[in-house]
């Protein structure tokens, strides 16, 4: 198998929400479908085949994970305990607020520039507030580690 087809396996977030649901028990596809609250079978099934690298069908038909499925949810657990996603919203608060104090006390004094400032404020604001948008609605992160 190579790293592309793993990479392809675990690349969309219904993906790695498939692996977690069959980490617990191998399960058939219509409690798959169920559980992940998929209304279209073709679209488990669009998902499923994209997956049939790291996944198997046992005798009775469930679907279950190899043993390179098992290596797949162990480095995608991994990579989401390491926090790159809170990092990012901190990094991206803290230019924030440099860039718009940097520019508040050393442009806005040359009265010449205010129309600037207040162009970089308007993005800057918008793209934070955007961002944070993202990140605590869609994404559903936490800036502090869930209990």
């Amino acid at each position: 198998m190579e790293s592309d087809e793993l990479f392809e396996a675990i690349s969309h977030p219904m993906r790695i929400e498939i692996l977690r649901v069959l980490a617990r028990r191998p399960t058939r596809f219509a409690d798959l479908k169920r559980k992940l609250k998929i209304d279209s079978s073709g679209l488990l099934d669009f998902h499923l085949r994209k997956m049939q690298y790291i996944l198997t069908t046992n005798g009775e038909g469930l679907y279950t994970l190899n043993e390179r499925g098992i290596a797949a949810l162990q480095a995608v657990e991994t990579v989401s305990h390491m926090g790159w996603q809170r990092r990012a919203y901190c990094i991206n608060v803290f230019v924030y607020v440099a860039m718009n104090a940097y520019f508040a006390f050393f442009i806005v004094p040359n009265s010449e520039l205010l129309g600037l400032y207040l162009i970089v404020l308007a993005l800057t604001t918008s793209w934070i507030v955007f961002y944070s948008y993202w990140s605590f609605v869609k994404r559903k992160i936490h800036l502090r580690k869930p209990e």
